[in-house]
């Protein structure tokens, strides 16, 4: 089933699901290298999710998120604890390098983010809402520890209403051969073939983020939607953008 946007008026609706977002972002040291607009790569990540959490305020639905962030390099930080989406500063600095610049240990991030889910879902489930958390990882390198990676990874994976989404986030300081093992290392993290993309871009970025935050891992609609995240007249996005998961052979195929 497609998540479709939807152009509708810019009035927020009363809560009927309830979903956390948790981006997990790289802080390593090489993001901090020139990406491929001319951007640090940290710069492209930091106006990536900027553009992508004012995306959602302007939705109607703005009212069923929360976001958590993450940034870590060999050591993960709480960036942002859960917030409410309406109560989020879509202003504030997002750049992952800040207090980071080591290596990466991406499967330190999926724990705390797995410490983060626990939580949100344990607290939500009194409420009789339909709830749900989407990992979302980006990456711009090989993880210095995939074996343990994937093991926090399977762990995650197991919980029914956890979907990971993973992206490699490629530039042109990364050889074909790292660049491979990279991108296989953030597909075997991923819920399944479609939640993983390879994203070059802050504007590749912004759509990986908020696809992200639209679908289930069963190829359904966000929990407690019925057609996906609509977006707001002002979003520039258009009313035929949707998110598409029926080719397996897709990296998170998105029909713009």
């Amino acid at each position: 089933m497609n998540s479709n946007f939807e152009e509708i008026d810019d009035v927020a609706s009363s809560q009927t699901f309830n979903q956390l977002g948790i981006l997990c972002l790289d802080g390593s040291g090489s993001m901090t290298l020139e990406g491929n607009r001319g951007q640090t790569l940290a710069e492209s990540v930091n106006l990536a999710v900027r553009e992508f959490l004012g995306f959602f305020k302007k939705s109607s639905i703005v009212n069923n998120f929360s976001i958590a962030v993450i940034t870590f390099d060999s050591m993960p930080a709480i960036h942002t604890p859960i917030t409410r989406l309406v109560d989020i500063e879509d202003f504030a600095n997002y750049d992952p390098t800040v207090g980071h610049g080591g290596r990466t240990n991406i499967g330190a991030a999926l724990e705390k983010a797995e410490e983060i889910a626990k939580d949100f879902l344990n607290k939500s489930g009194a409420s009789g809402i339909p709830s749900s958390v989407s990992v979302v990882v980006m990456s711009d390198g090989m993880c210095d520890y995939p074996q343990e990676t994937k093991r926090v990874a399977e762990r995650l994976k197991k919980i029914d209403k956890i979907t990971i989404c993973s992206s490699f986030f490629s530039s042109k300081h990364v050889g074909d051969s790292d660049r491979k093992q990279a991108q296989q290392d953030l597909q075997d993290i991923a819920s399944g073939v479609n939640f993983y993309k390879t994203t070059y871009d802050a504007e590749d970025l912004r759509k990986f983020f908020i696809a992200s935050m639209s679908t289930s891992k069963y190829g359904e609609p966000a929990a407690g939607t019925s057609s996906g995240v609509s977006a707001p007249k002002s979003s520039g996005v258009p009313a035929s953008t949707s998110l598409s998961n029926s080719n397996a052979d897709d990296e998170f195929s998105f029909d713009f």
